[in-house]
């Protein structure tokens, strides 16, 4: 599955994070694990093990794995990934080159 976010009326920095996400998003795995994690209703009241434990519990061994490496390589933890992604809309295409 292909996509990218749509950037448009978000902060710089939202953007940005939004940005390194995707660069991120390798395979289609790491891209499928991604958008279902954006889909999921997770209570961001959380603690980051409790929120990773629901998150681990929906999306099983197969997705965490490229969740994980994607959080390695933003440096965000997945809640704050969560956070990042929870509700931004995406385009189902890949992004244009510029």
């Amino acid at each position: 599955m292909r996509y990218h976010f749509k950037l448009d009326g978000l902060s710089s920095a939202h953007a940005t994070r939004l940005l390194s996400i995707e660069a991120a998003m390798l395979n289609g795995r790491t891209r499928l694990a991604v958008f279902d994690l954006k889909n999921l209703n997770v209570f961001s009241n959380q603690s980051p093990e409790a929120a990773t434990a629901f998150v681990s519990g929906r999306l099983g061994a197969y997705l965490m794995e490229p969740l994980e490496a994607v959080s390695a390589a933003t440096g965000l933890d997945l809640l704050s990934l969560y956070r990042t992604v929870r509700g931004v809309p995406v385009v189902l295409t890949g992004r244009p080159l510029q």
